[in-house]
């Protein structure tokens, strides 16, 4: 691991884990004193972070850890229900009728419930399991490209999950998540996803405009 990836990675985990919320600022001068590099290793680790959407540059505000637009969100869902709703089209021609998920997104989705119940707390590790789950979902499509993009889209996805923490509980993750598996036995998966995805998107989007200093 270099420099870079040691920074970036520790940076990385930080938003990811809500402790640099939204719109906050990076400061080169306090990064290098606090990882003990150069400024250049700094700006090369933010670059990387701003290339996952994680980080954004604005003129004469430096980096800061990127806050989520309406467009941004609407964006993002659009992308992202291209991705998967293919894959969730896919993964049912492929299937025999009226048979069940497969088993790894059986087993993602037991696990996400799992850790909402065992520790409602850890958001980190719910996100990372939601994550999990949705990755799954791509992946038993069996089209590498799909699955190729959709972890591309992962980091992203875990910031916009981490701005959804007050307004999207355990219990109710868990009730999202057995509905939309369930749909995948039948013909209806493709339209609880995009209904899934876009109450997500209406969520944040809601929270935002009752909470101003989540972002633009």
């Amino acid at each position: 691991m270099t420099a870079v990836d040691a920074v970036a990675d520790a940076l990385r985990e930080d938003i990811l884990d809500g402790r640099l919320g939204a719109d906050e600022p990076l400061r080169e001068t306090a990064l290098t004193a606090r990882f003990g590099v150069n400024r250049h290793t700094v700006r090369a680790a933010l670059q990387a972070l701003a290339a996952e959407r994680l980080v954004t540059f604005e003129a004469y505000r430096g980096a800061r850890v990127r806050s989520f637009s309406d467009a941004d969100v609407l964006a993002l869902m659009e992308y992202r229900t291209a991705i998967e709703a293919e894959a969730v089209r896919l993964l049912r021609t492929r299937a025999e009728p009226s048979s069940r998920p497969p088993a790894s997104i059986i087993a993602a989705n037991d696990s996400l419930r799992r850790i909402c119940l065992d520790r409602p707390d850890d958001h980190r590790a719910i996100e990372v399991a939601h994550a999990e789950l949705h990755h799954a979902i791509v992946a038993a499509a069996r089209s590498p490209r799909l699955s190729e993009a959709h972890a591309g889209l992962l980091a992203e996805l875990g910031l916009f999950m981490v701005q959804l923490r007050s307004v999207l509980p355990p219990e109710e993750l868990i009730d999202q998540h057995d509905r939309l598996v369930d749909a995948l036995s039948g013909d209806h998966g493709e339209t609880e996803l995009r209904a899934h995805l876009a109450h997500s998107a209406e969520q944040l989007i809601a929270l935002r405009r009752s909470a101003p200093d989540l972002g633009p």
